[in-house]
């Protein structure tokens, strides 16, 4: 198998793409839509995919035999990731950093990771072929 059809490059693929779909607003000065708290419900959505993503690359890393170890890493590289994109904003014309939406980044995160969380656990369930209801 080739470095493209390779687990790894999948996951984080999606990591990167997701980075160009977060960043390529600011760097190319497009304006944001505007209404109310329209901005906050953009960033919570989008960083619940970044928690998500990073935390499936994550997985595909040695680290990600460790769920904590992978939790972790996920949250914190998705942080920086939303950290970056609002210290961008500082150079940008017309756009400013927002530590409320940083926030909403963060809070987006821990949605996105938890999301992972539970679909990794129905995950292990299968393959240990239990369902949730019963017990050994």
């Amino acid at each position: 198998m080739g470095v493209l059809g390779s687990k790894v490059f999948r996951s984080w693929l999606a990591v990167f793409l997701l980075c160009v779909l977060i960043f390529l607003p600011s760097l190319m000065h497009l304006p944001m839509p505007r209404g109310p708290y329209y901005d906050k419900v953009l960033h919570l959505l989008v960083y619940t995919a970044a928690g998500f993503f990073v935390l499936r690359g994550a997985r595909s890393l040695p680290l990600g035999q460790h769920r904590l170890a992978a939790i972790s890493f996920a949250f914190l590289l998705a942080a920086l990731i939303g950290m970056a994109d609002e210290v961008i904003q500082l150079f940008v014309p017309n756009r400013f950093m927002d530590r409320v939406d940083f926030l909403f980044d963060l809070a987006g995160i821990v949605c996105g990771i938890a999301l992972y969380l539970v679909l990794w656990g129905r995950e292990e369930r299968k393959l240990r072929g239990r369902s949730p209801l019963r017990r050994p």
